[in-house]
């Protein structure tokens, strides 16, 4: 593997000068001297640009926990655009009766080439009733990993972020199909019944998916309600096809049948060896996402605070279209699909208070910091069908003025991402692809996700990184924990010396309650990444208000 070239430290102040000598010269500015002037640049072109079209988490948190345990990645395993949405970022926030917000920056990274971070976030419209099939694998493979205990615990943590008038089918599949639950109404009905249904699933026979799915449909379907419900189907399943339709690209095409009915869908691989690429398939035709359930932590994050997320859809056939000025054209764009050609990239469906960063390098030319660039999202509102616009005006002045936070995280990212390309080819990752890392890294001391990364990155490159623990005290008080985060967090931990205590968070409750030692502690929240902060326990007791923005943790 090519080792990078070394990466130069940002100068973006630099560059401003030398196009502002250089227009008052009437002289060539540095990008315009050395720019290629190649026929493979579309300059002052607009490009359609996809992050990801299923915008899913679930390969992101297996590699991770690959990585994390020492296990081998395959190079297909390693995609950077999900990285990129896996973690979090700095956004702006969504104004009333809007329903995306953009927050960019720009930096000048070589000679000829700018670097821009555009983070965009979702809104959180008033929640509507829901209508829920959920489809469960219960074959012989999910008694493996405790496959089947990971989907019990995060059916019981679902349960609880259920409202009133929500309606739930439950049908389980293996190489037959039954449904143990039928129109359950929150409110209305027994609770024991959806608590019994759960407790009450076996793992037996084999894996018939494509059954599961044409039953569910075919439930979540049958409704006639009056007023508009937000129609969901959610398949939990580990995707081992083994009996029935095995062929993965017809069982895939079955979600996308539906899609002007407005069922939506949702993909939860259970285990650390489903198979991702009929639930990638599913879920990209279905336009839905898809999440990884391999831990507790994992269980509890997903079927939580995250639960919102993944069963509500803000805005249907979204395009992001980047409008470049003739001073720039795309170089490198860092996320699943860009194309000049509006039909090239598949549209995504956008969940409530999601956020993407869409990181490109883009080359230079006469460039002026009066140059516009403008991003434009079209869609349709989910809940209205009617189409929809948002633009967003800028220039290359106040990017490069803007939050670079953002950028300088997503950067990162993106020469982690080439350690691990050179890990899964057997090639040293501990090179030149680790200094353009640490070279990176450096600019986000506080960065708790980062900090993260450091970790793997030291596992893998075999670097030391002692953690000294806090002195343990000698007596009791009462702390609370009140957390306020951008992204969702499942639990608070106190470590104290010898003494730990957990409480879980769920979406109504954000406060953790303690009896803790007095004096020096660690405060841990479990988000993308566990996150650490120190506070001191006094006598008297506390209450300690945490945030967390943009991959940020603060107490105080």
């Amino acid at each position: 593997m090519a080792a990078p070239a070394p990466d130069p430290t940002p100068q973006p102040v630099a560059m401003e000068e030398a196009v502002a000598d250089a227009e008052m010269a009437d002289q060539p500015t540095p990008s315009e001297r050395r720019v290629d002037e190649g026929p493979t640049l579309d300059w002052g072109a607009t490009v359609y640009l996809s992050n990801d079209d299923s915008m899913s988490l679930a390969s992101a948190q297996r590699l991770l926990w690959a990585v994390d345990n020492g296990r081998s990645f395959s190079p297909a395993q390693v995609r950077p655009h999900e990285l990129l949405n896996y973690f979090s970022f700095d956004t702006a926030p969504v104004a009333a009766h809007e329903m995306f917000s953009v927050l960019g920056g720009a930096e000048q990274t070589g000679d000829d080439t700018l670097s821009v971070a555009l983070a965009v976030r979702g809104a959180v419209p008033p929640r509507k009733p829901l209508n829920l099939t959920v489809l469960i694998d219960r074959s012989g493979s999910m008694s493996a990993e405790g496959r089947m205990d990971y989907v019990k615990k995060g059916l019981r943590v679902m349960s609880d972020q259920l409202k009133p008038g929500d309606r739930v089918d439950v049908v389980l599949f293996d190489d037959r199909v039954c449904t143990p639950l039928e129109n359950y109404v929150v409110g209305r009905d027994d609770s024991r019944l959806l608590a019994d249904t759960i407790e009450g699933m076996r793992p037996r026979g084999s894996t018939n998916l494509s059954r599961g799915l044409k039953e569910a449909y075919g439930l979540a379907t049958a409704r006639t309600e009056g007023i508009r419900r937000n129609t969901r189907v959610m398949v939990i399943t580990d995707a081992f096809l083994n009996t029935g339709d095995v062929n993965e690209d017809s069982v895939s095409q079955i979600g996308s049948a539906y899609e002007d009915q407005g069922i939506r869908l949702t993909g939860v691989g259970v285990g650390r060896d489903f198979n991702d690429k009929v639930l990638d398939m599913l879920t990209e035709k279905g336009k839905g996402a898809y999440v990884y359930l391999g831990s507790e932590r994992v269980v509890e994050r997903v079927f939580g605070p995250g639960f919102e997320s993944l069963t509500r859809t803000i805005a249907h056939d979204v395009h992001f279209a980047l409008d470049l000025p003739e001073s720039l054209a795309m170089e490198r764009f860092y996320g699943e699909e860009a194309s000049t050609t509006k039909e090239d990239v598949q549209p995504i469906h956008y969940y409530a208070g999601t956020s993407q960063v869409f990181l490109q390098d883009l080359k230079m030319r006469k460039l002026k910091p009066s140059d516009p660039i403008t991003l434009t999202i079209s869609f349709r509102e989910a809940s209205t069908g009617e189409p929809g616009e948002q633009v967003w005006n800028t220039t290359v002045g106040a990017l490069l003025e803007g939050d670079k936070r953002s950028l300088r995280k997503a950067r990162a990212l993106m020469a982690w991402s080439e350690m691990l390309l050179a890990r899964s080819m057997n090639a040293d990752p501990c090179g030149a692809e680790l200094a353009a890392y640490s070279q990176r890294a450096s600019l986000l001391g506080d960065d708790v996700e980062i900090a993260y990364v450091n970790g793997l990155v030291g596992k893998m490159c075999r670097v030391e990184i002692p953690i000294a623990p806090p002195p343990a005290p000698a007596s009791t008080a009462t702390l609370k924990v009140k957390v306020d985060s951008d992204i969702a967090i499942s639990g608070v931990d106190v470590e104290c010396g010898d003494w730990k205590a957990s409480e879980a968070l769920t979406g109504s409750d954000n406060v953790a309650r303690f009896n803790a030692p007095v004096g020096s502690c660690t405060i841990k929240l479990q988000g993308v990444v566990e996150m650490r902060a120190p506070v001191e326990v006094p006598r008297s007791g506390k209450s300690i208000r945490c945030l967390v923005r943009g991959g940020r943790l603060s107490c105080s």
